[in-house]
C-alpha cells in the first residue's frame, strides 16, 4: 500500500472541516425560516460565543465541536450572505423550477438551495464544489430525490450565474 501525501492528507482534512462548516451553516439557515423572531445574528451569536449548540449531549444529529476559526469564519460569512440577500436569492430561485411554485419547495431544499445559490453568486467557491456539496446536504436533509431536483435548479443558475452575478452583485 503506497503512502498518502502529506499535502493531500492537509488538503482532504481541510474539505471535510469545510463540509462540516457547511452543515452548521444550513443548520442555522434552517433554523432562522423556521423561527422568523430570530435573526441570524443572533443565531451566530448563540452558536459561536455562547456555544450553545456545541453540547454533546443536546446534539441530536447537530453539528458539533470546534469548526476552527477559518470555518466559523466561513460559516458566518455563508450565513450572513445567505440571510442579508434572502430578497435576492428568492427571486432568483423562482426562476428556475418551471413546474414548481418556489413556496412549494420544502424547507430543507429550500435553505439548501438559498445557501448554494449565495455561495455561487458572493463568494469565490467554484460552481462544482458549491453545487456538489448542496447535494450531499439534501441527500442528510432533503426529501427523497430532492437532490435530483436540486441538481437540475443548480445547473440552470450555473448556465446563467455570469448574467446574474452581474444584475445581483453586493
Amino acid at each position: 500500500m503506497r503512502a498518502l501525501n502529506p499535502d493531500m492528507v492537509e488538503r482532504r482534512k481541510s474539505q471535510l472541516s469545510r463540509r462540516k462548516a457547511r452543515r452548521k451553516a444550513f443548520e442555522l439557515l434552517f433554523e432562522l425560516e423556521q423561527h422568523t423572531i430570530l435573526t441570524i445574528e443572533e443565531l451566530l451569536r448563540r452558536t459561536f460565543e455562547e456555544n450553545i449548540f456545541n453540547d454533546e449531549d443536546e446534539a441530536e444529529g447537530m453539528v458539533v465541536g470546534d469548526l476552527g476559526a477559518a470555518n466559523q469564519e466561513f460559516v458566518m460569512q455563508l450565513c450572513r450572505l445567505t440571510a442579508g440577500n434572502l430578497k435576492a436569492l428568492d427571486e432568483i430561485l423562482q426562476r428556475y423550477p418551471l413546474e414548481w411554485k418556489f413556496e412549494r419547495i420544502g424547507a430543507p431544499e429550500r435553505a439548501i438551495l438559498r445557501m448554494s445559490l449565495a455561495e455561487l453568486l458572493y463568494m469565490d467557491t467554484p460552481y462544482k464544489i458549491a453545487i456538489n456539496e448542496a447535494l450531499d446536504l439534501a441527500k442528510l436533509y432533503g426529501e427523497k430525490d430532492s437532490n435530483r431536483f436540486i441538481n437540475g435548479i443548480l445547473g440552470g443558475i450555473v448556465r446563467d450565474l455570469d448574467t446574474l452575478k452581474g444584475q445581483y452583485a453586493l
